[in-house]
């Protein structure tokens, strides 16, 4: 074949290969599979990089290395590569014919002789040779054919796997649209405000029609009894009939209203995301093989294999490089990349080192909806922006965050990309090698012009890039164009890497050699590889805010509020566009603050226009509360109460709140100031933790009233408030698990007299329930978002508590409803879920001959109520067991396949679903008949499945309406006869309902049913168990002590229900009446088992620490005054301890009769429903009196909670039983008021404890002496005269025991040896300044406000007049050990107080300044003026010879000004709010220098006119200032 076997097809050329210099022209495929010469492809090439193909017209785009990016056709590539083999081929085949023809004949002859000589073993070995290549042929060929057909199988397979997971993720990305849609859906109720003006013409209308009903009534009434006319005024409904219609007078614009909103597909944005989200990942090396976008396509992945060589085609679309937009770029070969084969962390680390020191190979942008900025600092922005598009893009564990490196205000800052880090390194690095060379100093000679790029150092030995902005030369002051270097005096740079400004100033003495210290200069390689670098700082702006003063603009506030918020951490950058080049944006700081929301928040900017609630999902709420069962008696307590119709509750029931309550303060109290909880913009709904009253609550955010001021409601309680956002926490995903406690209510059948309620009743109201326990009884099912009607008892202990609701009405101050509710019809209902369920059951049960073929929508009891087969669907208690007729499931599943048939493709209609209503509910894929309970705010229901008993959550978009013929239920709601609940209670315990629920729910059971016309339906149980036997669950539950037999009295037992008169089908009530009465029987002999004989050992001793002294948790006193104590280590191991022993008893064991006497180790449930382990002292009755032997505490518990076995052995007591040291109780023992002040004084507390001594029995009690609050518990008995120094104590050391009470009784004390009690200190004497209006020398020791200061009279040589204070103070700070602690603490009581330096000052006390968690003073340091608050620790008795020292400071105030009348500074002084902080800061430059005083008045407060050196007033500066008023009343 010649090189001319194929041709173009647009010139007719034919295909060349190249060929030394010459390039050929080869054939190149496009993206549509046509084929053309290279050169024609150059002549079609388009300047946007866009070849159209002559052909099918469809367009292919060109990478940056245009016509020659494209691929080669190897098939024609190939038939030109073997014509010309074939051609070559040819000429040397001829000739070494003709050599064959010229050569002799002799040489033929001989060379045939050599042939035959030679050929047998020659042929042999040629066969051998054959016969093997035949075989490696074949093998070969199988081996081909084999793996082709292996790779078209797995290339199908995994074809198909790809393309069905693309499906399913198109899929779900369906669903997200259609929830977005529902979302949508749900907004639109904001379009009825539009129509406001309509509605109020409407409302108009129906006031006009209800007016002219009323008069038209009337009017009949009168013509028909013409007497009733004079109870009316005839004239007035005479002129309201003739009242004409004006239609004009209506507004009837409102029907060619517009609301003007629109729904817009965002095309672009939407493609972008798919680019983003929408992907084919390598899971190996999570490298991204493939991007799949919804444009045409035009991405190709190629891989070729030639050695370690890998080409990756990829899909560009550069916006701001001109003609390269649209084009396939190749990237370079991958075999500069590390290998792959071996770690693939580190060729993904290594790839992105590459990626960022060149950019300009892996940059993968997307077509940008900005402006495309011209100039070169856009471009490099815009670029570098795309860059981290890309890398966010195509590694998925790349974070886009960046960190902010200047700030000038909200509106101007510059940020650095995270990503850029090792890049800014690398330039730093080739910065500062440069500028070390001295090639980069500057010469008398070298220029410097504006814009020029130098380097600058800045700090730490750094080079930073700097252009240059201003350039002053010597001698002027005005900016010139260029100068030399040697005449520069003042320069500023914009670092382009940081994104600040900086001046710098030459010294006209030193010149260029002081230029060459912080200035350096690029040569021309340099600085053209410095232009290849594009800037790090990228400047920012916070899109649509703007100050909150337009007139001042943005304040310094805002500034450091946003340098405090952001700091130097990563923050993450959401980019909303460019304008004039700068970006648009909004940072947000983890987890979600939003920088623009929080200062609008904090009110140092405000948007400048109205924004669009943000596309983000719903803030995460509450669980609604769990409303009461209807006509159910619930115990519960009012939380608050605003009016009789509003009003919480919480039920008693959940005990789960009290250890939420206590969780939260263990997990919010220690973390008060902790910033990383703290919620700087909280938004509407959003929940949270608040403080009230020092405790931690939940709440929700109801409403913002300004100020920084939030207001919230307590969800537990219902009372709201308003409070500072500083005391709001974010609340962790833990405490969402319970609902919402406080339950809104309203009390039913009452209402106020007029249109409000009274105070009177208010008040009443809630003096009738204050810190009370009442009966709750729901009257109604309700949604959440409305208050459930109740009735309110009073609990008494004859069960006789009087309704809340009669006593209002009582009194006068309601009026009572229930006429207007007598007047109704009655209701049907007889159960909460199903109200025509009685009805249409006694219909079911009279009319036994139906059809059978006939659907039955509602259950039939069967004729004969002996052994039903049932099947248990729910199960609340024994007294509430929901069960199905296994004969009934033919009629179940017809029912689901009609509602499927309906309802399974239709869409969800809009409609508004209210409690009561039935429903056909799509619950897991199945639709089934329900019955709506309530609709939460959140478009989310509580449905009761009909056919099943249970309630379940489901979306308003999976209901559908349910056909009226379809309403009823296969249910019956059942309760277990014969028992009663355990433990004397009322309701049936938790464990009783877990255990009976976890053992019947989905079983099939065989029941009998007592008697059917009560509800619940009595009945009687039986199941099998695991052995296959049928037992009785009534027995079941009696065995395991969770219920009783019931007791029947003998009127009980004459009115019971006859099964054979149901079977036989007699008349049940004529055989009750025709009974005659009977004696009541005689109960038969009760034979009780004898008690069961167990014995168990007590637990091991408890190990004693060794003596001397240690830190000890008190957890129990008992009544005989044992202290028992706990180290660090046992406490937790009591933790530990508690978790294994609930591994060990998993349930309540089952009850026996014990004899307990032999029992001294046992397992106690506690009130907490955990087991711990206990000791037996006593058995009283049914209880058992039992020491918990880990803890202390001794409490009296039921038979059933006791269980007599030893568990974990080998953990020793965990607390030490203690005895206090060197102390004899009074009397026989220790009273019940000194145990109460010990457990007062100790209880829960971490106290010092010295250990005296062991005792000789392990399990006795150790002697201690216990310190609490720096005194001695032994002294705090004593003191308190409970109990007196014992006699081997007392010479020891004595005490100061208050004087007995006088009393009429001889008491013979011994008073030897007391001290005098010590004298009471009086208060200090004040210094008295000069009088008669003489000038003297002052100094000010203290400023309280600008116009409040204590100050000090100096000396002649100006110096105070202090040294015998001082002296005396040294002394007393040499011997501080024998100063002795404060112990009393009245108002002005002098004391010394230790200050920060550790030494201690005169001062004197002012109050208390904290209570809990320590008692701190507030005391002031009488000789400088200052306050402190400290501990008691830190207060000693004053030594008397310090008091009569004057004091050092004296409070005067400061004539001649006042606090300004207008304050228009921000930020003011907390305890003096007339003051700003600046005129503070202000006032207090100003004091410093010298001072002279005046006394101007004494009465009724010391006043002072104060001058400086000059003479002239002090505060004159701070009035010109506008920082403070003047004084005209001297």
């Amino acid at each position: 074949m010649s090189d001319s076997a194929d041709v173009c097809n647009i010139c007719g050329s034919a295909y060349t290969l190249p060929e030394d210099e010459d390039l050929g022209n080869l054939p190149r495929v496009l993206l549509c599979t046509h084929i053309f010469c290279t050169t024609c492809l150059r002549a079609l090439e388009s300047p946007q990089n866009v070849i159209t193909c002559t052909e099918c017209e469809i367009e292919t785009s060109l990478c940056e290395d245009g016509v020659d990016g494209l691929d080669v056709d190897s098939r024609i590539v190939g038939l030109i590569y073997t014509a010309r083999m074939n051609t070559k081929k040819g000429h040397s085949g001829g000739r070494w014919k003709s050599q064959m023809v010229k050569s002799p004949a002799s040489t033929a002859t001989v060379y045939t002789q050599e042939i035959a000589e030679v050929r047998p073993d020659k042929c042999k070995v040629l066969d051998e040779a054959l016969t093997k290549a035949t075989e490696n042929l074949n093998k070969l060929d199988s081996l081909y054919q084999t793996l082709v057909n292996g790779l078209q199988a797995q290339l199908r397979k995994e074809r198909s796997r790809i393309i069905r997971e693309i499906d399913d993720a198109v899929d779900k990305a369906k669903s997200i649209l259609l929830k977005r849609r529902s979302l949508l859906l749900s907004k639109l109720s904001a379009v009825d405000l539009l129509f406001s003006a309509g509605q109020k013409e409407c409302k108009r209308i129906e006031e006009r029609v209800k007016e002219l009903r009323t008069a038209i009534q009337k009017a009949r009434h009168v013509r028909q009894v013409p007497s009733l006319g004079t109870y009316c005024n005839l004239d007035e409904i005479l002129e309201t009939l003739h009242i004409p219609v004006d239609i004009e007078s209506y507004d009837m614009s409102s029907l060619s209203l517009r609301s003007g909103l629109s729904c817009s597909l965002q095309v672009d944005s939407l493609t972008e995301c798919f680019k983003n989200y929408l992907k084919i990942i390598n899971k190996d090396d999570d490298l991204i093989l493939e991007k799949i976008t919804v444009e045409p396509f035009q991405c190709q992945v190629k891989s070729e294999e030639s050695g370690n060589r890998v080409e990756v085609w990829d899909n560009l679309s550069l916006g701001a490089m001109g003609r390269n937009d649209t084009k396939l770029k190749k990237t370079r070969p991958q075999k500069e990349f590390p290998e792959r084969k071996a770690d693939t962390g580190k060729f993904i680390t290594d790839v992105m080192e590459y990626t960022d020191a060149c950019p300009e190979m892996v940059e993968t942008g997307h077509r940008t909806l900005l402006p495309q900025p011209r100039h070169k600092d856009k471009h490099w922005m815009h670029r570098r922006h795309r860059k981290l598009d890309k890398s966010s893009t195509s590694h998925p564990k790349l974070v886009h965050y960046v960190m902010v490196s200047h700030i000038e205000n909200p509106g101007n800052f510059h940020v650095r990309y995270m990503t850029e880090h090792k890049s800014a390194h690398k330039l730093t690095q080739k910065i500062n090698a440069f500028c070390s060379e001295e090639s980069s100093l500057f010469t008398f000679s070298d220029e410097i012009k504006i814009d020029s790029l130098l380097f600058v150092w800045w700090k730490m030995d750094t080079w930073c890039r700097g252009k240059v902005t201003e350039l002053c030369q010597k001698g002027s002051i005005e900016n010139v164009p260029k100068c030399l270097a040697s005449e520069v005096s003042r320069l500023c740079f914009f670092f382009l890497d940081h994104g600040f400004s900086k001046g710098l100033t030459i010294p006209s003495d030193k010149g260029l050699c002081k230029l060459n210290e912080c200035v350096r200069k690029p040569d021309a390689v340099v600085l053209a590889e410095m232009n290849a670098w594009i800037p790090m700082a990228i400047k920012c702006s916070l899109k649509d805010i703007i100050p909150s003063d337009l007139v001042r603009g943005w304040s310094t506030e805002a500034s450091d509020e946003m340098r405090s918020l952001l700091g130097s951490k990563a923050v993450e950058m959401l980019v909303f566009g460019d304008e004039g080049g700068t970006l648009l944006v909004d940072l947000k700081k983890a987890p979600m603050v939003s920088l623009r929301e929080h200062l609008v928040f904090m009110e140092l900017a405000r948007f400048y226009c109205p924004r669009a609630a943000p596309g983000s999902s719903k803030p995460l709420l509450f669980y609604p509360p769990v409303h009461p069962k209807r006509d159910v008696e619930v115990n519960a307590v009012l939380s608050h109460v605003n009016t009789p119709s509003d009003f919480y509750v919480q039920l008693v029931e959940n005990m789960e709140y009290l250890l939420l309550h206590s969780k939260l303060q263990d997990c919010y109290g220690p973390l008060a100031a902790d910033s990383e909880l703290q919620i700087y913009c909280p938004s509407l709904s959003q929940a949270c933790v608040a403080r009230y009253d020092q405790e931690w609550y939940r709440a929700q955010v109801t409403g913002f009233p300004g100020g920084r001021m939030i207001d919230v409601r307590y969800v537990d309680f219902g009372y709201k408030n308003t409070l500072s956002v500083k005391d709001l926490r974010q609340i962790k995903d833990e405490f969402f698990a319970l609902p919402e406690m406080g339950v809104w209510c309203t009390l039913a059948d009452v209402s106020s007299l007029e249109d409000v309620w009274s105070d009177e009743a208010c008040k009443e109201l809630k003096e009738l329930v204050e810190n009370k326990l009442v009966t709750v009884v729901a009257k109604k099912l309700v949604p959440v978002t409305r208050p459930v009607p109740v009735c309110l008892f009073e609990i008494t202990d004859d069960g006789t508590g009087a309704s809340i609701g009669e006593l209002l009405v009582g009194k006068g101050l309601a009026v009572s409803s229930k006429r207007a509710l007598v007047k109704d019809p009655p209701s049907l209902e007889t159960t909460v879920w199903d109200p025509p369920f009685e009805e249409e059951l006694h219909v079911e049960m009279t009319s036994v001959s139906r059809d059978s073929e006939e659907l039955k929508p509602t259950l039939t009891l069967p004729t004969c109520l002996k052994d039903i087969r049932v099947r248990v669907t729910h199960v609340t208690s024994p007294g509430s067991i929901c069960v199905q007729l296994l004969q009934n499931d033919c009629h179940l599943n017809r029912i689901h396949d009609i509602l499927k048939n309906l309802h399974s493709k239709s869409e969800p209609q809009e409609m508004e679903w209210e409690g009561e209503m039935f429903c056909a509910a799509n619950n897991t894929g199945v639709w089934e008949r329900g019955k709506v309970c309530s609709v939460s705010s959140s478009s989310v229901a509580e449905v009761l499945r009909c056919d099943f008993g249970n309630m379940v959550n489901l979306s308003v978009n999976n209901l559908r309406p349910l056909r009226p013929d379809l309403i009823g239920s296969y249910l019956l709601e059942c309760n277990l006869s014969g028992i009663r609940p355990a433990g004397g209670r009322s309701t049936w315990t938790a464990t009783a309902c877990e255990t009976i629920s976890q053992f019947l729910t989905g079983a099939t059971a065989i029941m009998t049913i007592k008697d059917p016309t009560v509800r619940p339906v009595m009945i009687s149980l039986f199941c099998s168990n695991r052995a296959g036997q049928n037992i009785s669950i009534t027995d079941f539950l009696i065995s395991e002590g969770l219920a009783l037999k019931e007791r029947k009295d003998a009127s009980l037992s004459q009115k019971a229900f006859s099964e054979e008169c149901v079977l036989n089908g007699e008349n049940t009530e004529s055989q009750r009446t025709e009974t005659p009465p009977q004696s009541p029987p005689i109960p038969s002999p009760r034979f009780n088992p004898p008690p069961e004989s167990v014995k168990t050992h007590a637990y091991p001793p408890p190990d004693l620490p060794p003596c001397g002294h240690t830190v000890m948790s008190i957890s129990a006193i008992s009544d005989q005054g044992v202290i028992y104590a706990m180290m660090h280590e046992a406490v937790c191991e009591f933790d530990r301890l508690r978790d294994r022993l609930q591994q060990h008893i998993k349930t309540l064991p089952r009850q026996k009769n014990y004899k307990w006497k032999g029992v001294l180790g046992c397992a106690v449930m506690g009130t907490d429903m955990y087991w711990y382990r206990g000791h037996v002292l006593e058995v009283i009755g049914g209880h058992v009196k039992v020491r918990y032997v880990d803890q202390g505490l001794v409490e009296s518990i039921p038979v059933c909670h006791v269980y007599p076995v030893v568990l974990c052995e080998d953990v020793a007591q965990l607390c030490i039983p203690c005895q206090i040291y060197g102390v004899i109780p009074i009397g026989k023992g220790w009273q019940l008021d000194a145990v109460m002040l010990m457990k007062e004084l100790l209880l829960g507390r971490s106290v010092n404890v010295h250990i005296m001594e062991h005792p000789e029995d392990p399990r006795g009690c150790v002697t201690v002496e216990i310190t609490v609050d720096g005194m001695a518990l032994s002294k705090i008995m004593v003191h308190h005269q409970y109990a007196t120094m014992g006699p081997d104590f007392k010479s020891q050391e004595e005490y100061v025991v208050k004087p007995p009470i006088p009393d009429l009784d001889d008491w013979d004390i011994n008073t030897e040896g007391l001290k005098e009690p010590q004298p009471v200190l009086g208060v200090y004497t004040q210094f008295k300044l000069p009088d008669g209006k003489k000038h003297f020398s002052a100094k000010v020791k203290h400023i309280r406000s600008p116009n409040e200061v204590f100050l000090c009279v100096l000396d002649a040589t100006g110096n105070q007049q202090e040294g015998s204070l001082q002296d005396a103070l040294e002394c007393v700070n040499d011997n501080t050990g024998n100063l002795s602690l404060l112990t009393d603490f009245p108002i002005d009581f002098p004391c010394l107080a230790e200050y920060s330096d550790g030494k201690y000052y005169r001062a004197k006390l002012l109050g208390f300044s904290d209570l809990a968690p320590t008692l701190k003073l507030l005391v002031r340091h009488v000789d400088f003026g200052s306050d402190d608050s400290l501990p008691v620790q830190k207060l000693r008795q004053l030594p008397s010879h310090l008091l009569h020292i004057p004091c050092g400071a004296v409070y005067v105030r400061l004539a001649g000004f006042k606090p300004p009348r207008m304050n228009t500074e921000q930020e003011l002084i907390p305890y003096c709010p007339q003051w700003s902080m600046k005129a503070m800061l202000e006032m207090i430059d100003l004091l410093n220098g010298e001072l002279t005083a005046v006394v101007i008045s004494t009465e009724p407060q010391l006043t002072v006119l104060l001058y400086n050196a000059d003479g002239s007033l002090v505060h004159t500066p701070l009035v010109e200032k506008g920082l403070a008023d003047y004084d005209r009343q001297l």
